[in-house]
């Protein structure tokens, strides 16, 4: 398990089930995927793969951007996992949530404002916009979820800023209860310890009782710190640089008779 590429791969074709991350993975924040990227996914489970979505976003969002695009069968995994919801043939079905008690939002919440406080974190858009409860996980989105795209971009886009402010956040916010992760292009992901992008894995193998073998996991924050790395030390993954190199790699894996040739 880990980074791989897909040369490297030697069971690929035992591979059925394929996990995307959202923003930076399938499309640029808070936007629809293209439709380039829709006829792909819908070509792979024509073809016979299973395809999910996991994301630190919330299901009606992830709704907006992904579901009304796509024409196949897929799976939303939101809010890193802990709220599930199945697609097919237009109609949604919820089969688990895992949403925070008042207590631990009111703990999350006091943390995030005061690192707001501290660091003197305006949001471009609201107050609201800023400061998110997902029910099972709470964000903050530095600029507001829906600022400028060209703006988020340029905010922090190695992650270094929000390493350090993880830094404060767990001096405020009990690290051996809650974990906190880099996510999107400006934001900073609360969830209860271990419930990451590994854990949401876990829970949407087990309900359809398939091995983690037969997982191949695409994300673009496969590094300490980002809400995709726990997600790559259980099953095999692809690190992406962008929207066009994912493409690229889902494209090589339906065509995976090509790879070794």
């Amino acid at each position: 398990m880990g980074i791989v590429t897909l040369g490297a791969l030697k069971n690929i074709h035992r591979k059925k089930i394929i996990v995307a991350d959202v923003d930076g993975t399938i499309c640029e924040s808070c936007t629809e995927i293209s439709q380039e990227m829709a006829q792909q996914i819908d070509c792979m489970v024509k073809a016979g793969y299973q395809f999910a979505f996991i994301s630190g976003t919330p299901i009606p969002e992830l709704k907006r951007m992904i579901s009304g695009r796509l024409t196949e069968q897929h799976h939303l995994l939101g809010n890193n996992g802990t709220n599930y919801v199945a697609c097919s043939g237009g109609v949604f079905n919820q089969i688990y949530n895992y949403p925070f008690n008042s207590e631990e939002k009111r703990e999350i919440i006091a943390a995030f404002e005061k690192l707001i406080t501290a660091e003197h974190l305006t949001s471009l858009t609201t107050k609201e916009d800023q400061l998110q409860d997902r029910g099972s996980q709470i964000t903050l989105s530095i600029l507001g979820r829906t600022a400028p795209k060209q703006l988020k971009a340029q905010y922090d886009p190695e992650g270094q800023i929000r390493a350090k402010f993880i830094t404060f956040l767990q001096k405020h916010l009990n690290p051996e209860k809650y974990d906190m992760k880099i996510g999107g292009t400006t934001s900073i992901d609360a969830t209860r310890k271990g419930q990451d992008k590994a854990f949401g894995l876990k829970s949407f193998l087990a309900y359809h009782h398939k091995p983690l073998s037969e997982v191949i996991f695409l994300g673009d924050k496969i590094y300490p710190h980002g809400n995709d790395y726990e997600a790559s030390k259980i099953v095999d993954s692809i690190a992406v640089k962008n929207l066009a190199d994912t493409l690229g790699q889902l494209k090589k894996i339906l065509n995976k008779d090509d790879l070794h040739q």
